[in-house]
């Protein structure tokens, strides 16, 4: 019965990863990647909702197609149906925060602001709740993807650095509140 709580979570994650690949291959017959967050322009803020869904090519959501599985893993692992809202409020907060920070005339895409509010959610949440089941994930994830901590940083301006930075914060102000439960 223990399986059973994590089956439906894990299946749903890879139908999220499927049709990442379905929309990335639409991308090529739509001009649908205009739809991701526009910077402080009013018609970009539907961008927040969509923007996850939108890759720029096949590398960029080979990349995040990995690292949403792995750390999506952890996360599921961790909070098995609290997932589901964690991952929306990172959406959410991490997409705004991207919408009121990011360079203008630029059109932010991809699942990398949700995988970095993952990320931050993970380290953080050992810290906040303190239990052994957090901790060795918190610190699985550190010694795992502790160098993509850098991508939060303005040193590749062809890479969408402001949503990695908002989802990110995301992910720890979600830990903050799960934490201290």
């Amino acid at each position: 019965m223990e399986k059973e709580k994590y089956i439906k979570p894990i299946k749903n994650l890879l139908y999220v990863i499927a049709f990442l690949w379905i929309v990335h291959i639409l991308s090529y017959f739509f001009p649908i990647n205009q739809f991701g967050i526009v910077p402080r322009d009013i018609s970009g803020l539907w961008g927040i909702f969509f923007a996850p869904f939108l890759h720029n090519d096949f590398s960029h959501l080979s990349a995040n197609s990995v690292s949403l599985f792995i750390l999506g893993m952890f996360l599921i692992t961790l909070e098995h149906g609290k997932s589901y809202w964690i991952i929306t409020s990172v959406i959410i907060l991490g997409g705004a925060g991207t919408w009121l920070i990011g360079r203008p005339d630029t059109v932010h895409i991809g699942a990398s602001g949700v995988i970095y509010g993952i990320l931050g959610y993970l380290l953080a949440r050992g810290l906040f709740k303190r239990d052994f089941k957090s901790l060795v994930i918190s610190l699985a994830v550190f010694f795992l993807y502790s160098g993509m901590v850098f991508g939060v940083l303005p040193v590749n301006t062809s890479m969408s650095w402001e949503s990695h930075l908002c989802g990110f914060v995301s992910g720890i102000i979600m830990a903050s509140s799960y934490g201290r439960k």
